[in-house]
């Protein structure tokens, strides 16, 4: 039994010393930041901020630029419809019977043995 007893002994007495190491290790000690540390922690927020600035800068220029290319397309369909409804008017007008109400109407008459059609 002394030899138990003695054991126990022991580990009291070693958990009582590793509770007081485990308290003075649980204290916080704020180290002290170096200057290289600082130099490059300004220079990481500085590289941050530019690139923040730029991806903001060409959002906007893209923006802009698809603004840009809608409007051109826009002119462009209204350019396109013009000259979908002056090509029809065209052949209005010069479709055969047309020509011969024009023709009774200046008192013309057509002779188609010296009339030349051309079409691109």
């Amino acid at each position: 039994m002394d030899y138990n007893s003695n054991v126990a002994r022991k580990l009291t007495e070693p958990q009582q010393v590793e509770r007081q190491d485990h308290q003075s290790q649980s204290k916080f000690r704020p180290v002290a930041i170096s200057k290289f540390e600082y130099v490059i922690t300004i220079f990481c927020a500085a590289i941050v901020c530019i690139m923040m600035v730029s991806l903001i800068s060409a959002k906007i220029g893209v923006t802009n630029s698809q603004r840009h290319l809608q409007n051109v397309q826009t002119k462009i369909s209204k350019v396109n419809n013009s000259n979908i409804s002056q090509q029809q008017e065209i052949s209005e007008i010069t479709s055969q019977p047309n020509l011969q109400k024009v023709a009774k109407k200046y008192n013309l008459k057509d002779s188609n043995t010296n009339v030349r059609n051309v079409n691109k």
